[in-house]
């Protein structure tokens, strides 16, 4: 492993990803890098009508990920981030018609080839339904019409992945029952599972 730690923290909208990230990153003096959802163009209308934007949606997601991503791991120091590029493909494959995603894959692997993998993939799973009232919670307009059988998909999605992907340094931690931005103990246990995942960062 990299003496320059790379861990991803994913999950699904609404499960706390950016807050652990943020949390982490401060403790560990790590840098932070966060995905700029809001600047993709499309995304407002994505929300309104998939279907017609779906694919420009994809796209734009994909490229300034994969740009955000090679500009933060250049620096080669620790870093946490609140995403990695297989996002893409995940949510793509939930919102593409068979031909666009063929076509999106393509675009996909060419640019997931030329990024270093993480050394730890952490994925915080959650039920559906604490996720929508997490959503509804923060309040941001274009979220509020997401449904509980999309955020269904995106779990499977996500599961699918880590359970393919058998090379991938991963930990999946159930983050149904707890609440490790209220509650310190919470947030103590998820660190001993991720440091625990990589002892040789973490040694004395």
């Amino acid at each position: 492993m990299s003496k320059h730690p790379f861990i991803v923290i994913e999950g699904n909208i609404g499960v706390g990803k950016t807050s652990l990230a943020k949390s982490l990153a401060s403790k560990w003096n790590y840098d932070l890098l966060l995905e700029e959802f809001e600047r993709n163009e499309f995304l407002h209308d994505f929300y309104l009508d998939p279907s017609k934007v779906g694919f420009q949606t994809e796209l734009r997601f994909i490229l300034d990920r994969y740009n955000q991503l090679k500009l933060a791991l250049e620096n080669e120091t620790p870093l946490i981030s609140d995403y990695f590029i297989e996002k893409s493909l995940i949510f793509a494959e939930n919102s593409l018609s068979a031909r666009d995603f063929s076509l999106f894959k393509e675009v996909y692997d060419v640019l997931f080839s030329k990024i270093r993998r993480p050394d730890l993939y952490v994925y915080l799973n959650s039920d559906v339904n604490r996720l929508r009232s997490n959503i509804l919670k923060r309040d941001r307009k274009m979220e509020q019409g997401i449904s509980v059988e999309y955020l269904d998909q995106i779990n499977k999605g996500y599961l699918k992945y880590v359970s393919a992907h058998k090379q991938l340094n991963s930990l999946v931690i159930d983050t149904s029952k707890s609440d490790f931005i209220r509650h310190p103990e919470h947030l103590l246990e998820i660190e001993q599972l991720i440091q625990s995942s990589l002892p040789q960062v973490f040694q004395e």
